[in-house]
């Protein structure tokens, strides 16, 4: 970009210029150099704890290099001591590839810049410590000593801080987001290792020097581990958090725009923009969903748009960033995908895909209303940051993955527990609905319809396994068998609705008079058969008399004024090892012979084994 790196030349210009006039008075050129060991050593310690150093995002790192570079100003010669420090700063930009921005032309104009500003903060630290009292080289430390340490140090930071910000401001970055106090403070943390240094250098041997300078070299990249440790578990505490959090508080969706924000944060440091938009590939349909849109500071609402449309579906498509410096004078290609509004007149387009491996998660994107407003080093910059958080936007993108699919899961589960619940219902409606058809298959299997008597099937069921226990256990057992007198004449005088009544009316009472253990059949037309287990001839011969009695004694003017009923039956005991056909055929005769001798009687066994 010309105008913003014309003024960076510009200001590195001034500081050669500035350089160069400040060395040129106070450099002794016949100061005596430490030996090249030591000229290595001090640069090679420098690059370690900058290439060690703690990643800030967007702009550099904080590191131990105040350790170098305080050791420096008190051991050797201001110039000697400017020299050290500023010849790592032309350096570090062109073995960093992260640092230059992946650029070269960036790197230089770095490297310039760094060289002169550690050599001016070196100047200007050490003449605040040789005039507030500070020996040189220092070889014990007093109360006036550290105060001058103390002061030299405040002035570094000063010089430096100042220098930076204004490098940051002539960069397009957002100086009060990039210098916080953090970042202007941690490096008079160090200051202190700078003086231990120094005076390990000056009182001790040379292996104790080589070990020291190991021992700085170790905790550089021990700090470093921890906090790159620090930060991968911040991001998984993070995302956890998320995961752990309730539906409502942190859904999936409100997690995307989460990080979506973080990243604008991010970019909102360096660059100056007037729109700006986060945008995720959704690649199962095919479209753009720009979770955050900023026109002019304003957030637009959420929106949804076809990947084969527009600059951002032409980056997802291509795996290409796209860099437009100039509206009128970009690649027809470029332009022809771009959607622009009949009244817009684009400046700067910077837009680059978001990737993690070859997987394009999305698109971030910004653009200046003026021309010339980015450059390719603002593209790799940009490029740095969508990499550093396509990891947690794919965590995030994973989390709303989860969270729609938990969602979908919930209502299928609501759905299928409904249709269970109906299920069970539909199915508990049948069992009932079984249960009483198979009693009533079984009750209609064994009772009479018309009487609810049991019916011929059971009689027979019941009379073999009452014939059996008998048998066992050597207990009486006797069967009666009852006919009705002349009940076709009833059927002719009343119809069968009377035959009916008639045989309703005597079931009643034949349940009513006998005993609960005894059974009652209806086992023909108006035949009836009485089972009576434990019971003797002469007992069941007597209840069956009582039982004529009361039928012939009851009133049935309530079906018919002319009606009287009566019955003849036969009564037998079984015998043991008698089958139930015998007794059936012993009791039909006794039946038999009651109706012969003028019916409405009641005959014992005629035919009883003697």
């Amino acid at each position: 970009m010309r105008s913003k790196n014309g003024r960076l030349w510009l200001y590195n210009l001034a500081l050669v210029a500035i350089t160069a006039a400040l060395a040129s008075q106070s450099w002794p050129w016949q100061s005596e150099w430490p030996s090249a060991p030591v000229v290595a050593g001090f640069i090679l310690l420098q690059l370690i704890v900058w290439q060690y150093g703690f990643p800030v995002p967007s702009m550099g790192m904080t590191s131990m290099e105040r350790v170098p570079q305080i050791a420096a100003i008190l051991l050797f010669p201001l110039p000697v001591a400017a020299a050290l420090n500023a010849l790592p700063g032309l350096i570090w930009p062109f073995i960093n590839h992260r640092y230059r921005q992946g650029s070269l032309h960036f790197g230089l104009l770095r490297a310039i810049h760094n060289a002169c500003m550690l050599a001016l903060i070196t100047l200007a630290a050490g003449w605040v410590y040789v005039k507030t009292g500070g020996a040189v080289p220092l070889r014990a430390l007093d109360g006036r000593g550290a105060l001058a340490i103390l002061l030299a140090s405040i002035a570094m930071q000063l010089v430096n801080s100042a220098m930076m910000a204004l490098f940051f401001h002539l960069d397009g970055r957002n100086v009060r987001r990039l210098l916080t106090w953090s970042y202007l403070t941690t490096d008079e943390l160090f200051v202190p290792l700078g003086v231990l240094a120094a005076l390990i250098y000056l009182q001790t041997d040379a292996v104790t020097l080589l070990l020291s300078t190991l021992f700085l070299v170790l905790t550089a990249v021990s700090l470093h581990a921890v906090v790159t440790a620090r930060q991968q578990v911040q991001t998984r505490v993070t995302a956890l958090d998320a995961a752990s959090a309730t539906r409502q508080a942190l859904s999936g969706s409100r997690r995307i725009e989460e990080v979506a924000e973080r990243l604008l944060s991010r970019i909102a440091m360096l660059f100056q923009y007037r729109i700006a938009f986060v945008a995720l590939h959704d690649a199962e349909r095919g479209e753009l969903d720009a979770v955050l849109e900023l026109v002019d500071g304003e957030r637009l609402p959420r929106r949804r748009y076809p990947v084969a449309k527009g600059l951002a579906g032409y980056v997802v498509r291509h795996r290409q960033p796209v860099l437009i410096d100039r509206w009128e004078t970009a690649a027809e290609e470029l332009r022809r995908h771009a959607v622009i509004a009949p009244d817009e007149r684009p400046g700067s387009i910077l837009m680059v895909p978001i990737q993690q491996g070859r997987e394009v998660l999305g698109v971030v994107s910004i653009q200046h209303a003026e021309a010339n407003a980015y450059s390719d080093t603002d593209k790799n910059a940009l490029l740095a940051i969508a990499e550093d958080l396509a990891p947690v936007i794919a965590d995030a993108l994973t989390f709303q993955e989860l969270d729609e699919y938990r969602g979908r899961l919930e209502e299928l589960v609501a759905e299928r527990t409904a249709a269970l619940e109906q299920a069970a219902a539909e199915r508990e409606r049948l069992l009932v609905e079984l249960r009483s058809k198979g009693r009533l298959l079984e009750r209609q299997s064994r009772e009479d319809a018309l009487t609810g008597l049991a019916n011929r099937r059971h009689f027979d069921e019941r009379i073999a396994a009452e014939i059996e226990r008998a048998q066992r256990y050597r207990h009486p057992l006797s069967l009666a068998l009852i006919d009705l007198d002349h009940f076709k004449r009833i059927n002719d005088g009343g119809g069968h609705a009377l035959g009916d009544a008639v045989l309703v009316r005597i079931a009643a009472i034949l349940v009513e008079h006998f005993r609960a253990s005894d059974l009652v059949a209806r086992i023909g037309g108006e035949e009836f058969a009485v089972l009576l287990p434990e019971t003797s001839l002469a007992g069941a011969l007597n209840s069956v008399e009582l039982l004529r009695e009361r039928v012939v004694g009851t009133d049935y003017a309530d079906l018919a004024d002319w009606l009287r009923v009566s019955f003849s039956a036969g009564v037998s005991e079984w015998q043991p090892g008698e089958h139930r056909d015998a007794l059936m055929r012993r009791t039909d005769a006794g039946l038999y012979v009651a109706k012969s001798s003028g019916r409405n009687r009641v005959c014992g066994d005629q035919n009883r084994p003697s």
